[in-house]
C-alpha cells in the first residue's frame, strides 16, 4: 500500500494525528543531528581546505549554517501546541525542503571533492557519503517525503560525482550505491508505514472503546431505540413513552394502531405486512416515516413470539431504531463524493461518470460536445489578493456559468480553476456560440470584497464522432484544443482540429528523444566568432547548441529548447554545455573568451554556481575568459534571487552580459540593479541600421549609455559591410554575425590554437546567394 492510498483511507482526524506525531517525533532529535551536520561539514572543509577555493568553503559552510538555523526554527515551531492543519502542512513542507537543501549541499559537496581527493580522502568521502545517505532513514524516519528527497538528491549527487570521476571502481561504486540507496528508500517507507499503522491502530482502539461506551449509554437511556409489540394483525400493544415521543403521537392513540399505518412508502408497507401475515421474523428493515411533516428513517427488527394465545395477544416483539441522522450523513457523504464543496457544481467524478454513460449510450447520429475551460493567470489572483478572494471569485464565476447552462447540460468543476461543460442534442450544435458566451461572461469584471477583479478564460471545444473509441478520446481532444487556445495567447476559443493529436504525439516523441540525446552523444556545440571592430581580430567565440539527431538531422534550438525548459531537462543540457564549452576553450589561445547563454530555469537551479566552479576547476580556464549571457526575462522572474546569483558569479571573476538588450520591459531598471560587463544589441536593430534612422538612433543611445556606465557593447547579426561602417561610426566595440563567420563546429576552425587569431578582411568573404537566407535563418535560432 502506497503512502498516498493509505492517506486517502484515513479520516481527517487520523491524518491530523499522524501529522502532529510526525512533527513531534522529528523534533526530538533535531539538535543532535544539526550539531552532527555542522561538525561533519567543518571536518570535511578542514580536510579539503587546500583542494577548493576559499570562497567555495565559505559559501558551503554558510549554507550549512543557514540550513541548520532554519531546521532548528522549524523544530521550535513544531512544538507549538494545537497548531492548525494548514500550519502543520507548511511546517512539514518546510522540513522537506530543508532536508532537500541539506542533501543538495552534502551531495554536491562530496561530488565536487571526488575529483580532487587523494586515495585516503576518497575512502573518507565514501564513508561520509554512505553515512549521510543513511541519515535520511534515521533523522527523517517519521517524514517520508523528507527521507525520500534526502535519499534521491544524495544518490544523484554522489552518482554524478562518480560518473565524472570515471573508472571501473567508480562504476562499481555506483552499483553498490544504487543497491544501498534502494534499500534505504524502501526501508524508509516501511518505517513510516509501521509508525502510521501503530498510531491508527491505537486510534481505532480508542474509538472502539468510545463506541462501546456510547452504545451502552444509549441502551441504558433508550435515547434512540425503543421496544414494541404487535398482535397477529400488526396492531401495537402497550406502546412505551419513548415510542410515542418518537412518533410525535399520544401514547393512548397509538395503542391499537396498526404499525403499518406509520410507514409512508408503499413498498415498505407491503414488505412489512407480508412478514407479519406469514409470521416471519425479520431484521433491520429500513422504512421511511412521516413525523410531524418531517421525513425520518427507522430500522425495524422483530421476531415471532413463542406463544400466541387468542386475539390481542403478542405475536411479534421487536426494536425500532431512529437512523435519520445516519441517513442524512450518508446523503451528505454521497453529495460530497459527487459535488464540489466550494462551488456546489458537479465534481470530476460525477462528470466523468456522466460522460462515460453518455458516450456509452450514444447513437451514431447523436450530437455531443465537450467544452474545457480554465481561468487565465488565476494563480496570480491567489498570490496577489489571497486564496479567500480566489475562492469567492470561483464561486461567483460558477454562478455566472450556471446562468449559461440549460437543463440537460452538465457543468462541472474538474480541478482548481478548471471547468467542463457537456452538451448534447441541439445544445451541442450551438457549441461555438456557447463557448464564445463563456469567454464573454468570464471577461466581465467581478466585484469581490471591494476588489474589482478582471479575469479571462481559455476555452477548448471538441465534438464527439462515432469513430471515437471511448470518452477518454473526447477528453483528450478537448484538452488539446484548450492547450491550443492557451498557446495562441489565451482569452479565446479553440476547436479541436485534425492534426492536433499528431502534433501532441510529435512533441512527446521529441521529448523522449531529447531525454536520450545526451546519453547517445547527439548534442554538439558550434561556435560563432566575436570580433573587435578596431583591431578586426577574433577576441572570442559564442557557444551555440545544436542537436544532431540520426533521423531528424540537425535540430535547431528553437525546436527543442522550449521543450527542455518545460520538462526541466534544460538544467542537464545547460550543465553539459558549460562543461563542454570550457573544456573546448581550454585548448584555445588564452586571450580568447567563450560566451555561454543561460536560461531562466538554469538560473533557478541550486547547482548552477557549483557546476560552473567545478567546470572551471576541471578545465583550468581562467574565470575572466568566461562570459555568461542572460536575457531580461531571467531578471523578471525571482529577480532578487537571480541578482544574488549573478553577484556570486561576478565575484568569481566571470563576466556577465545582458543579451537582446532593448527587447524586454525594464532594461534601464536592470542596468541599475546589476552592473553588467557587456550589453549585446539585438539583431532586430542592427539589421536595419544602414536603412532606418530610428534603428540608428536606438543603437547610438545604447552605445552612449554603455560607455557612460563603463560597459562594452556587442552588435549581433552583422551581415553587411554597410552595417559594420555604421556601427564603427557610432562607437560599437564588438560585432558578430555571418559577415565574420557563422556558427560552426569546433573542428571547422583551424586557427583556434594560434596565438594570432586574425580573421580575413571582410571584403574577401563571399557567401553564395542561395545560402545567405538559410544561414541568416539559422543564426536567428540561437540557443
Amino acid at each position: 500500500m502506497t503512502m498516498n492510498s493509505k492517506a486517502e483511507e484515513l479520516g481527517r482526524s487520523d491524518q491530523d494525528l499522524i501529522l502532529r506525531e510526525q512533527l513531534a517525533e522529528h523534533g526530538k532529535s533535531v539538535r543532535v543531528t544539526v550539531f552532527a551536520n555542522l561538525v561533519n561539514a567543518a571536518i570535511l572543509s578542514i580536510l579539503f581546505f587546500d583542494q577548493a577555493p576559499l570562497a567555495m568553503h565559505v559559501l558551503w559552510y554558510a549554507m550549512f549554517a543557514y540550513l541548520s538555523i532554519s531546521r532548528l526554527h522549524l523544530a521550535k515551531r513544531s512544538r507549538t501546541a494545537d497548531l492548525p492543519r494548514s500550519e502543520m502542512l507548511k511546517l512539514k513542507a518546510g522540513i522537506t525542503f530543508n532536508a532537500a537543501g541539506y542533501a543538495q549541499m552534502w551531495g554536491a559537496g562530496v561530488a565536487c571533492l571526488l575529483s580532487v581527493a587523494t586515495s585516503n580522502q576518497l575512502m573518507l568521502l565514501a564513508i561520509i557519503g554512505a553515512g549521510k545517505m543513511s541519515t535520511a532513514v534515521v533523522s527523517y524516519r517519521h517524514i517520508p517525503e523528507a527521507s525520500r528527497a534526502w535519499t534521491i538528491i544524495m544518490y544523484v549527487g554522489l552518482t554524478t560525482g562518480l560518473l565524472y570521476l570515471g573508472g571501473i571502481e567508480s562504476y562499481a561504486a555506483i552499483a553498490l550505491l544504487t543497491m544501498f540507496g534502494s534499500v534505504l528508500y524502501i526501508n524508509g517507507a516501511n518505517i513510516f508505514e509501521n509508525f502510521a499503522n501503530q498510531l491508527t491502530a491505537g486510534q481505532e482502539i480508542q474509538r472502539s472503546a468510545e463506541t462501546v461506551r456510547l452504545l451502552l449509554n444509549d441502551f441504558e437511556e433508550q435515547a434512540s431505540n425503543w421496544l414494541f409489540s404487535v398482535d397477529a394483525d400488526g396492531c401495537l400493544i402497550d406502546v412505551c413513552e419513548r415510542f410515542a415521543e418518537a412518533a410525535n403521537r399520544p401514547r393512548e392513540a397509538m395503542n391499537g394502531m396498526n404499525l403499518i399505518s406509520l410507514i409512508e412508502d408503499e413498498e415498505h408497507r407491503t414488505q412489512l405486512a407480508d412478514h407479519i401475515a406469514n409470521g416471519r421474523s425479520f431484521r433491520d428493515m429500513t422504512v421511511s416515516i412521516d413525523v410531524g411533516g418531517d421525513q425520518q428513517w427507522w430500522t425495524i427488527s422483530a421476531r415471532v413470539a413463542e406463544e400466541v394465545s387468542g386475539a390481542g395477544s403478542v405475536a411479534f416483539r421487536g426494536v425500532i431504531e431512529d437512523i435519520t441522522a445516519q441517513k442524512n450523513a450518508e446523503a451528505k457523504v454521497s453529495y460530497m463524493a459527487h459535488f464540489d464543496g466550494l462551488t456546489d457544481l458537479p465534481n470530476r467524478r460525477l462528470f466523468t461518470e456522466t460522460l462515460n454513460r453518455t458516450i456509452h449510450r450514444a447513437q451514431p447520429d447523436d450530437d455531443i460536445s465537450l467544452i474545457f475551460f480554465d481561468l487565465d493567470h488565476f494563480k496570480a489572483i491567489n498570490d496577489t489578493l489571497g486564496h479567500p478572494i480566489g475562492d469567492k471569485l470561483l464561486q461567483m464565476i460558477s454562478r455566472r456559468l450556471e446562468s449559461l447552462a440549460k437543463p440537460g447540460d452538465l457543468l462541472a468543476r474538474i480541478g482548481g480553476d478548471e471547468f467542463a461543460l457537456l452538451l448534447t442534442g441541439a445544445r451541442a450544435i450551438s457549441q461555438a456560440d456557447i463557448a464564445e458566451a463563456i469567454v464573454d461572461q468570464i471577461g466581465k469584471p467581478f466585484l469581490v470584497d471591494d476588489h474589482n477583479v478582471v479575469s479571462s478564460v481559455s476555452v477548448g471545444v471538441a465534438a464527439w464522432t462515432s469513430d471515437m473509441q471511448d470518452a477518454n478520446q473526447l477528453l483528450k481532444y478537448a484538452d488539446l484544443a484548450l492547450y491550443s487556445a492557451k498557446g495562441a495567447g489565451r482569452n479565446r476559443v479553440a476547436f479541436f482540429e485534425e492534426g492536433m493529436d499528431v502534433a501532441a504525439e510529435a512533441r512527446r516523441n521529441l521529448e523522449l528523444d531529447l531525454r536520450a540525446s545526451l546519453g547517445r552523444d547527439e548534442m554538439r556545440l558550434h561556435y560563432q566568432p566575436l570580433v573587435d571592430l578596431k583591431t578586426q581580430q577574433k577576441i572570442g567565440y559564442e557557444a551555440l547548441l545544436r542537436w544532431e539527431h540520426p533521423e531528424r538531422g540537425v535540430v535547431m534550438p528553437d525546436d527543442f529548447i522550449a521543450v527542455a525548459e518545460e520538462t526541466g531537462m534544460i538544467v542537464q543540457l545547460g550543465e553539459w554545455v558549460i562543461r563542454k564549452a570550457l573544456d573546448d576553450a581550454a585548448s584555445w589561445d588564452e586571450k580568447l573568451t567563450v560566451a555561454i547563454n543561460l536560461s531562466p530555469t538554469q538560473m533557478r537551479s541550486a547547482s548552477l554556481v557549483s557546476t560552473i566552479v567545478s567546470a572551471l576547476a576541471h578545465s583550468g580556464v581562467d574565470p575572466g575568459r568566461l562570459e555568461l549571457e542572460i536575457t531580461e526575462s531571467i531578471l523578471m522572474q525571482d529577480s532578487e534571487a537571480n541578482i544574488r546569483t549573478l553577484h556570486t558569479l561576478r565575484d568569481l571573476g566571470i563576466r556577465i552580459s545582458l543579451d537582446d538588450f532593448g527587447t524586454g520591459y525594464s532594461s534601464l531598471n536592470y542596468l541599475r540593479s546589476f552592473p553588467f560587463d557587456k550589453i549585446k544589441i539585438d539583431r532586430c536593430f542592427v539589421s536595419e541600421i544602414d536603412t532606418r534612422e530610428d534603428c540608428r538612433a536606438i543603437i547610438r543611445s545604447v552605445i552612449s549609455l554603455a560607455q557612460n556606465l563603463g560597459m562594452t557593447t556587442t552588435a549581433e547579426g552583422v551581415e553587411r559591410e554597410d552595417q559594420v561602417d555604421e556601427l564603427r561610426m557610432e562607437g560599437c566595440d564588438q560585432v558578430q554575425g555571418f559577415l565574420y563567420g557563422k556558427a560552426e563546429a569546433l573542428e571547422e576552425y583551424t586557427d583556434l590554437r594560434s596565438n594570432q587569431a586574425q580573421i580575413p578582411k571582410v571584403e574577401t568573404i563571399y557567401l553564395p546567394a542561395a545560402e545567405v537566407p538559410i544561414a541568416a535563418d539559422q543564426q536567428r535560432k540561437k540557443a
